[in-house]
């Protein structure tokens, strides 16, 4: 889709198609199911309209912060981020940061305790949210260790190890983007583009 179809659409939609192409352009992967997270900036009042925009899809939101004019968005899908944290490489890298319990509820309040603090300045930027993100553990590994530098390639994350594994990733993130973007501009709805 051309950077001048996307400028078109935006100038003669409305705030709920902008809204939905904002989320589909950020989180299509969660919304079509291919991917178990995504986090996203937005304005201040955005969470309230996602929760109803959202609603009767599998797909749950939550604000992570909420800073002057910012919103920090988590949209997930409960049961394969459940399913996600189960993973022994997960749930092993999720307790060396500190997270007692690995339930999505746990995670997501601790999340959100060390993700406020980072806010506030009060804290470190909590890595671990590459780990609930889905990005392989082994990356977030090595994007700590690298301090972000020294990646083979980067593009929805940054890649330290496996770049085949990741280029096939970014190519199925890259075809629900599209998909999702295509919905939002036909005029579906955002639960209606989360349906999967």
């Amino acid at each position: 889709m051309s950077a001048e179809v996307m400028v078109t659409f935006l100038n003669q939609c409305g705030p709920e198609s902008k809204l939905g192409f904002q989320v589909a352009s950020h989180c299509a992967p969660v919304l079509k199911g291919i991917k178990v997270s995504n986090i996203m900036s937005a304005g201040k009042g955005t969470w309230s309209r996602l929760l109803r925009d959202l609603r009767g899809s599998k797909v749950l939101c939550v604000m992570l912060s909420s800073r002057k004019d910012r919103e920090i968005l988590l949209l997930y899908r409960y049961e394969d981020l459940r399913e996600h944290l189960k993973k022994e490489q997960v749930e092993r890298f999720l307790k060396s940061c500190g997270y007692g319990e690995t339930s999505v509820a746990a995670v997501i309040m601790r999340l959100r305790e060390r993700y406020g603090q980072y806010a506030d300045g009060h804290g470190e930027f909590p890595h671990e949210l590459g780990v609930i993100l889905e990005y392989p553990v082994e990356d977030v590994e090595g994007f700590i260790k690298n301090q972000g530098k020294n990646c083979v390639m980067e593009k929805y994350w940054k890649v330290y190890h496996n770049r085949e594994r990741a280029q096939a990733v970014f190519a199925r993130y890259d075809e629900a983007r599209e998909s999702a973007m295509e919905e939002i501009m036909a005029g579906y709805p955002l639960c209606q583009v989360a349906a999967t």
